[in-house]
């Protein structure tokens, strides 16, 4: 198999995507029967987790995000952060694989990698040895996405365990 590289660039659709549901929450938090205060404060709080989202995953300007994916000839997988980090993960069975949306389910091969991730990543996620990457077309070459969904489908189900 030969090789594919995966550079992600900003995703508008994914960035109108979270940006449109965010709206909406707050719209129905605005109907919600609730003090102005607390109102005030779940707003707050879906703003600042859509601004985190669109800046990780759609604009990919944080250290930590991901900009690109690695498949060498021995059907291993990488990933590499913004910041140059690349982290050695392997394909959960659990990913979404379609023409309009890849949702790739990993997980660190080793704990050395997993020391790497920050703090507070640590402490929100319970496993934060498993990572989740969302992949729209309009973020990345038609050609090699197709690679990827392909080799998601058939390809890594071959790797020895």
């Amino acid at each position: 198999m030969k090789p594919i590289q995966l550079d992600f660039k900003p995703s508008i659709i994914l960035s109108a995507l979270i940006t449109a549901v965010s709206l909406g929450a707050c719209c129905i938090l605005i109907l919600l029967a609730l003090s102005w205060q607390i109102k005030l404060l779940l707003g707050l709080v879906i703003v600042i987790s859509a601004i985190y989202a669109v800046c990780n995953y759609c604009l990919l300007s944080l250290p930590w995000s991901c900009v690109a994916l690695k498949i060498n000839i021995k059907n291993q997988l990488q990933l590499i952060r913004k910041d140059g980090k690349q982290l050695e993960v392997t394909a959960q069975a659990n990913s979404v694989v379609t023409p309009y949306l890849t949702v790739l389910n990993c997980q660190l091969k080793n704990d050395d990698q997993a020391a790497g991730i920050s703090l507070l990543r640590r402490l929100l996620a319970p496993h934060f040895t498993t990572l989740s990457l969302i992949i729209l077309p309009d973020a990345v070459d038609a050609e090699r996405y197709r690679q990827l969904r392909v080799w998601l489908r058939w390809g890594y189900a071959r790797q020895p365990r």
